[in-house]
């Protein structure tokens, strides 16, 4: 039965191929009808990276300043996760180019894990399930083939080692460099491969020359895209400091971290691998039992993939886990604004390794079912991976935004802020034509501030912001922007505490909603909101955007400008405008 199924398996393999390839892009169906009313992730998407892109595209070129951000900050202050796709935003339909970032991630990352299982010998249909399953897993597009990619990756570097498709391995190293994060992943991937390259020298010189100089492009792209970065580190501007040199550092028991990182994942990194990793780890246990059945060459490989992989996560859980423990805050205490380095970005990689180990641990399966000692607890193993690979496969589907698509397809009310809620381009052309009609301004001969509604939003406008969301700031802007939060800053620990010691969103805080950066229209309104206008003021700071009425704006410096608030029937906002008092 299994030697039949092993001879329709070649004959189906461009089928099999093609069944995943046509699972995977069903996800795009939701997002092509909703259009802009379909739900992307804000949170480090919409709220940040996307402003990156779309500020750099349109000052790609131009000088090394970012006029509208932050009062007009270097170009530094937003550095795109995968550089090359700014190049998809200068055409100024942002939708379109979000939407074709999550498409070729997703594409990419199903071929990617598809060809990797298969070079380490897994059953074609095995591969694409594990590659369906991947290609799903809720990574942000934003951040290009940071993730999406890797799989691909591995897979160029094994065709580098044995010597094969030399030309298309470079190829896509490049264009992996070009459209991923050297901070968020590439590092990671850097120091993997010294790794590797010693390994290699020490086992096995063949095609080493090869994989070197893979690593080396790899290296050198990522440093000439981030040149500044790296002469801003390396104290080429020492007359600015990161607001990063104030990031409180607080320490977390090492054991649950490490158990939370093996288990669930890190930040933009949850995979959800919990039941396939149970799963492949009883096979592997079993398939002990039966070792003696399973001497062949493709067991023996499979194994030893599986123990790389796990090996590798292991490291990977253990080292973000470290990092953040009570010895690794002691250490970074001491390298000022290094010290906020996220190592945890390497769990980043895990996931490709989690469901490599997968696929390898179902071909085991089918292995096991060929020895005929092994074929009952064969049969068992395999409907064991089968249940944990539809667990797994429905956690992947409830925790993506594709699920909340399909729900807005059923229901178009349902809750969740879509594209064209969150960004409101039918809002702020009406705010940019009132303060047109009433100041005779244009929007960069004026600076506006948020509240309650995110920056974001009046940036992808077009407006000139005072406030934003960035990793990479200067410290005095930080303090200078504090003055105009500090009096309600002060009516909140909560709020203190997160903008003093963290301070990324250098935004307009309030103790009447701490933690909501976005008010939708309806009987919430500002009852006792306190700023230091005078500050704001000599920020340079004109107008205030609020999502809700202030009850005591005069008191706080603030002149309502529209008695009616700008809105649309359907818009999720309603904006009032205030003058700031001279």
């Amino acid at each position: 039965m299994v030697d039949g199924l092993y001879k329709t398996g070649k004959k189906l393999h461009n089928v099999w191929f093609f069944l995943g390839l046509t699972a995977v892009a069903a996800m795009v169906i939701p997002y092509l009808i909703l259009g802009e009313n379909a739900i992307f992730t804000y949170h480090d998407q919409l709220d940040g990276e996307m402003i990156a892109y779309i500020l750099q595209a349109r000052h790609l070129f131009q000088g090394d300043f970012l006029p509208e951000f932050m009062g007009g900050m270097a170009k530094t202050a937003l550095t795109p996760p995968a550089p090359a796709f700014v190049l998809l935003f200068c055409a100024g339909n942002y939708f379109a180019a979000l939407l074709f970032m999550q498409i070729s991630g997703s594409l990419i990352g199903y071929l990617g894990m598809y060809l990797l299982a298969g070079e380490a010998g897994v059953h074609r249909g095995i591969s694409a399930i594990a590659g369906v399953m991947f290609a799903y897993l809720p990574f942000l597009p934003v951040y290009g083939l940071s993730q999406y990619g890797i799989p691909l990756l591995i897979w160029c570097v094994l065709q580098l080692k044995n010597g094969r498709h030399i030309m298309l391995a470079y190829l896509y190293v490049a264009c992996y460099a070009l459209t991923s994060s050297f901070v968020l992943i590439g590092f990671g991937l850097l120091g993997a491969g010294v790794v590797w390259l010693f390994w290699l020298l020490g086992k096995e010189k063949k095609n080493v020359l090869l994989f070197l100089g893979a690593w080396i492009l790899l290296a050198g792209i990522y440093i000439a895209e981030n040149i500044r970065l790296f002469r801003q580190l390396l104290g080429g501007d020492a007359s600015q400091i990161s607001h990063k040199a104030e990031y409180q550092l607080t320490a977390e028991s090492f054991l649950p971290a490490f158990l939370r990182n093996v288990t669930k994942g890190g930040q933009h990194s949850e995979c959800y691998q919990l039941f396939p990793l149970a799963v492949t780890l009883v096979i592997l246990t079993t398939v002990m039992f039966f070792r003696k059945k399973m001497q062949g060459e493709r067991a023996g490989r499979l194994r030893r993939v599986i123990g790389v992989c796990l090996l590798w996560n292991c490291f990977f859980s253990f080292a973000a886990a470290f990092w953040d423990s009570a010895a690794g805050v002691h250490f970074r205490k001491n390298w000022a604004a290094f010290g906020a380095f996220q190592a945890d970005r390497l769990l980043w990689i895990a996931p490709t390794f989690w469901y490599l180990a997968f696929a390898c641990a179902g071909m085991l399966c089918l292995e096991l079912i060929r020895c005929e000692a092994g074929k009952p607890a064969g049969i068992i193993l395999a409907l064991a991976a089968c249940c944990a690979a539809a667990v797994a496969g429905m956690q992947i589907f409830l925790a993506g935004d594709v699920k909340s698509n399909v729900r807005k397809l059923q229901n178009p009310e349902y809750g969740l802020l879509s594209y064209r809620d969150y960004y409101a381009e039918d809002v702020m052309i009406r705010v940019e034509d009132y303060l047109r009609t009433v100041t005779g301004m244009e929007p960069e001969q004026y600076r506006v501030v948020s509240l309650g509604i995110d920056p974001a939003a009046a940036l992808c406008h077009g407006f000139y912001c005072l406030d934003g969301y960035s990793n990479n700031y200067p410290l005095e802007y930080k303090h200078s922007f504090r003055r105009i939060l500090a009096p309600e800053l002060e009516r909140s620990d909560y709020l203190r505490e997160y903008f003093d010691n963290w301070g990324n969103r250098c935004y307009l805080f309030s103790s009447e909603c701490p933690g909501y950066y976005t008010i939708e229209k309806g009987g919430f309104y500002f009852q006792d909101y306190r700023l230091d206008a005078q500050a704001l003021r000599e920020m340079g700071g004109d107008y205030l955007l609020s999502a809700a009425y202030i009850a005591n704006a005069e008191e706080q410096g603030l002149v309502l400008m529209n008695e009616e608030p700008l809105e649309t029937k359907d818009s999720y906002y309603r904006i009032y405008i205030y003058e700031v008092a001279p």
